[in-house]
């Protein structure tokens, strides 16, 4: 029976348990330090190497706990993370913090704490649970050089940051396994193809776009001319006349303020052909008595 066997393990839970263990031993690391001060500026105490060895292993292990948790999860530091160079350094600390806990009880039985033993003895309590927790971090370290010398990675980081590749054509956020058909095709129109492929294939029918032309008969807007006028022509000729009714222009002796007949009609400039320059220039007929003195 294989030591994971023996912890039941799960080897993908192994990097969260791992960081897990080295967050719990930094904060309980922070409280000996802070206790620490407390004792050295209590009354009576003393200053020397008992209590002053857990109190630098607190720095001390900072530089551990950044290569133990943290050089494992990245793919750039991952190649530094040797399972062998780990569980050489958790076993080390461990050694290094029974050390502290055994230095500070011997601090606390030679009665050097003067009026602060009761903080002295509380910094013996967490240096154990301290030292149990780098035990813990060595089993796990124990285990993940095993799992490396039988797979040839470690267990659970190789995952880590990795993204799969999606296809841009399927959908992204589907919630179906990752596996080959994970991502399901995203089919927005299924008739869309079908229909466009049955546009394709048709001849092309000019009357099918309907037969009637594009200036109707009864429109006031039909041109006159069927074709364009020639250079010749006056360009402001009738062109937007109606078949059904006369000049919308009368003769030039005509009543300026007589009602249009016939209906209302489009406004057309005059015709050319519709002056003659030999006729006299006559005003037309009003009351010109009306002036202004």
């Amino acid at each position: 029976m294989s030591l994971g066997e023996k912890l039941n393990i799960n080897p993908n839970r192994v990097p969260n348990l791992k960081g897990a263990l080295h967050l719990f031993q930094l904060i309980l690391a922070l409280t000996i330090f802070i206790l620490e001060i407390i004792l050295f500026r209590a009354e009576d105490s003393k200053i020397v190497g008992n209590n002053g060895w857990p109190f630098g292993l607190c720095f001390l292990s900072i530089p551990a706990w950044v290569y133990l948790a943290l050089s494992p999860r990245y793919e750039r530091t991952r190649r530094i993370a040797n399972p062998n160079v780990m569980l050489v350094t958790d076993s080390i600390f461990a050694i290094f913090w029974l050390s502290a806990f055994a230095s500070q009880a011997a601090y606390n039985t030679a009665n050097l704490c003067g009026k602060a033993c009761n903080i002295s003895k509380a910094i013996v309590g967490v240096a154990f649970f301290e030292l149990f927790a780098w035990i813990l971090s060595t089993l796990v370290s124990a285990y993940t050089l095993r799992y490396y010398q039988q797979n040839g990675d470690l267990p659970g980081y190789e995952k880590i940051g990795n993204s799969q590749n999606i296809d841009p054509d399927k959908a992204a956020f589907s919630m179906a396994p990752h596996d080959e058909e994970a991502y399901a095709p995203i089919n927005m129109d299924d008739h869309h193809d079908d229909a466009h492929d049955e546009y394709n294939s048709r001849p092309y029918d000019a009357d099918s776009y309907g037969s009637r032309p594009v200036y109707e008969a009864e429109s006031s807007y039909t041109p006159h001319h069927t074709s364009s006028p020639a250079p010749h022509e006056n360009p402001f000729d009738n062109s937007y006349r109606t078949h059904s009714s006369a000049s919308p222009n009368p003769g030039p002796f005509a009543d300026p303020y007589a009602a249009p007949s016939g209906g209302p009609k489009i406004y057309a400039p005059a015709a050319a052909d519709d002056y003659d320059d030999g006729r006299p220039v006559q005003f037309p007929s009003a009351n010109y008595d009306r002036t202004l003195h």
